[in-house]
Order: C-alpha cells, then sequence, then structure tokens
C-alpha cells in the first residue's frame, strides 16, 4: 500500500514546482475579433504606468478615438504571507502578473495572461504584445 501514497506525493510535489512556470495564456473570448482586422485600439493602463505606456507606444501606434480598448493591468512585487503556502513559497511562487485584454464597451474579446517570477519587464510587455498579434489579425501599417 505504500506504493501508491508515494506516487501521490511524488505527483503533488511535482504540481508545486510547476505552479510558476514562463507558460502564457492567451484566449479568443469572442470569435467576432477573428472577422476582421484590428485597425486600431484606445490603450489603457491599470494602475497607470508611464514605462509600460511608453513601451507599447513603441510597438504600435494607439488611437484614443478606437472603439477597441487594449487593457493592461498587472501586478508588481507579489508577496503571500500565508503559512499555508509554505510550500509553493519555498519553492518561488510568482512575484508578478501580466494581463493583456482587448474589449469593446467592456466586451471581453480577447485575453493574454502570465505569471512572472520577476516584476513586469519590457521584454515581458514586447513578448505578450507579440503573442497578441500573431493571434489576431492585425491591420498594421
Amino acid at each position: 500500500m505504500k506504493k501508491p501514497l508515494e506516487l501521490f506525493f511524488i505527483l503533488l510535489s511535482l504540481s508545486f514546482l510547476h505552479g510558476c512556470s514562463d507558460n502564457y495564456l492567451s484566449q479568443v473570448n469572442s470569435k467576432s475579433i477573428l472577422e476582421k482586422n484590428i485597425g486600431c485600439m484606445k490603450l489603457v493602463v491599470f494602475p497607470p504606468n508611464k514605462s509600460i505606456e511608453n513601451k507599447l507606444n513603441e510597438l504600435y501606434p494607439f488611437n484614443a478615438n478606437c472603439d477597441l480598448d487594449l487593457v493592461v493591468s498587472y501586478k508588481s512585487s507579489i508577496v503571500c504571507n500565508s503559512n499555508q503556502n509554505a510550500e509553493k513559497k519555498a519553492l518561488g511562487m510568482a512575484k508578478s502578473y501580466l494581463r493583456l485584454e482587448i474589449k469593446r464597451k467592456n466586451h471581453l474579446l480577447y485575453s493574454y495572461y502570465i505569471d512572472l517570477a520577476h516584476n513586469v519587464s519590457d521584454e515581458d510587455i514586447e513578448n505578450g504584445f507579440n503573442v497578441m498579434k500573431d493571434t489576431l489579425p492585425f491591420k498594421l501599417k
């Protein structure tokens, strides 16, 4: 009877190691976003961050008059004080996350999300934007 119990603990340990990986989630939430090229987007960064805004403005010519919003949210320096997560903290928890969402009138059309083992960097922003560009039909000039 020890073998199944040992296997359980091995699998449980491996799941903790997998908890903070650099895998992202890219998801089309509405097929309507795939039907025509994205010609323009309005940039919304929350909470406001000039560094993130500047990097995204290097990657795309945003326009405040567009009906599509690129909503960028992030959190850096995440700290977990709960003792219930001692195993995860010992193996390394995410320090930050980055989320890119395309919305039309608060209706979610597309989302990109990644947990990061470090604070959000320009490279993370560019990688996320490139995944979004590769997933969706963009009309780039």
